[in-house]
């Protein structure tokens, strides 16, 4: 047997390795400390934008275009109205687990009348993504995010899902409800349920 550096041997059947001489290797003072800072550094990394501005609203969409034959907002066209329905301050919380916002009273109650209306989720005005306020009574099928109305009117929260009744085969809807800069806002204000 030929031996070669920490503890292999080789033999013409192939490997052999000297785990007493290997165990010594893992337990040396240097390498356990790089394995430390290593841990350290990969935990360290931080998965949010910590020099994220602005503020998180919900606008009514004054003018959109559709896609043919289909409930998908196009990205060209769009102009939100002057003010907005849900201003950051009246968003208590975001759970990114299940996509809803936890609004105070007087927002879910002027929301309640907004069936069919078209939104758009922002940041200091810049749309991120837009969708439909929906009944979860309704027969209409809605190839695009849906924030549900019923759901809103029971639990004051506003839930944004993917298509309605469901997310069906053969809808390409675009998930941006839990795009990083949204999150990031969030998470610097307390506001984020993750």
């Amino acid at each position: 047997m030929t031996e070669v550096d920490f503890g292999i041997k080789v033999d013409a059947e192939g490997l052999i390795i000297n785990h007493k001489a290997m165990k010594s290797l893992f337990y040396k003072p240097s390498i356990t400390a790089m394995l430390l800072l290593a841990a350290v550094a990969f935990n360290g990394c931080d998965k949010y934008d910590k020099d994220i501005v602005g503020e998180i609203e919900i606008y009514l969409l004054d003018e959109y275009n559709q896609k043919p034959e289909s409930s998908a907002i196009l990205n060209t066209g769009m102009v939100l109205e002057a003010t907005p329905v849900v201003a950051y301050a009246e968003i208590i919380g975001y759970d990114a687990t299940t996509c809803t916002f936890d609004l105070e009273p007087a927002a879910a109650a002027r929301l309640q009348d907004l069936y069919q209306s078209a939104f758009a989720v922002t940041i200091s005005g810049e749309i991120v993504y837009t969708g439909y306020f929906w009944s979860g009574l309704s027969s209409q099928i809605v190839d695009w995010v849906v924030a549900d109305l019923v759901t809103l009117e029971m639990s004051g929260e506003l839930k944004m899902d993917l298509g309605y009744p469901y997310l069906m085969e053969g809808m390409n809807i675009p998930d941006d409800r839990n795009d990083n800069r949204l999150l990031s806002v969030f998470h610097r204000d307390g506001k984020l349920i993750d």
